[in-house]
């Protein structure tokens, strides 16, 4: 082999070498970034997991007040356990919040009750108060017991 080949075959192999060697750090720093944003992500959904338990916190300790009646804290209460997927449906105390919720899903909310007739909301209030009072103890232990449960 001569001279000239060897030098071209060299040259050739470093440059592989470097063209390999900058695709490596390319993918490092590729890989960085990826890392960062999985980072960056499971803060946000960490962030946003701590705002809906926080958010439950502060219902249950209104709930069942004249602050918030106990038909919309349930519906709050279990929409948020449910965005935080936990099914605390077989709770014997907790139930409480998704017997109510349940009951209550056809009575209409926001724009629709607003466009209700008289007599359909005094219908649906009195379904509603008739609620309150047969679950009201049910709900005060569903409340005390949501309090204690670990929900982070």
């Amino acid at each position: 082999m001569s001279v000239t080949t060897f030098l071209i075959a060299l040259f050739l192999a470093l440059g592989v070498m470097v063209i390999s060697i900058g695709f490596i750090f390319h993918q490092l720093k590729l890989s960085r970034v990826r890392e960062n944003k999985i980072r960056e992500g499971e803060e946000r959904l960490r962030e946003e997991r701590q705002k809906r338990i926080d958010s439950i916190k502060v219902l249950l300790k209104v709930a069942g007040t004249d602050e918030l009646n106990w038909i919309e804290a349930s519906i709050r209460i279990k929409n948020l356990l449910d965005q935080l997927s936990i099914d605390l449906s077989a709770h014997e105390d907790i139930v409480a919040f998704y017997i109510i919720e349940e009951k209550t899903q056809h009575i209409p909310t926001h724009e629709q009750w607003g466009s209700l007739p008289k007599m359909a909301k005094v219908k649906f209030c009195n379904e509603m108060d008739a609620y309150e009072a047969e679950y009201k103890g049910h709900l005060h232990r569903a409340k005390v017991a949501l309090l204690a449960y670990p929900l982070s």
